[in-house]
């Protein structure tokens, strides 16, 4: 019998990101309500304050994370700067 290991490919700059100690589901707003805005932006604040920000943009952008804040930047943020990351390789301009 085979046991397969589903965890994500952990990165150094994981352990040192603000989020690491904060609650989980506040990355993963649902919807569009006022509600989800907001928890988008307490979100985003927190990434805001983090070191390795571009670096967890990044693995969202190279790993195709399609839900959640990642880098302080939604789903449909990152749709727009996977565009211009595959044009430049680089996320220079955010």
């Amino acid at each position: 019998m085979q046991i397969l290991n589903f965890d994500l490919e952990q990165e150094a700059w994981m352990e040192e990101g603000s989020c690491v100690y904060a609650n989980t589901e506040l990355f993963f707003p649902v919807g569009s309500s006022m509600k989800a805005i907001k928890q988008s932006n307490e979100a985003k604040a927190v990434c805001n304050e983090c070191v390795v920000k571009v670096d967890c943009l990044e693995y969202a952008i190279r790993t195709n994370q399609d839900s959640g804040i990642w880098g302080g930047a939604t789903e449909e943020e990152r749709k727009s700067i996977r565009r211009e990351y595959r044009k430049s390789g680089s996320l220079l301009n955010f």
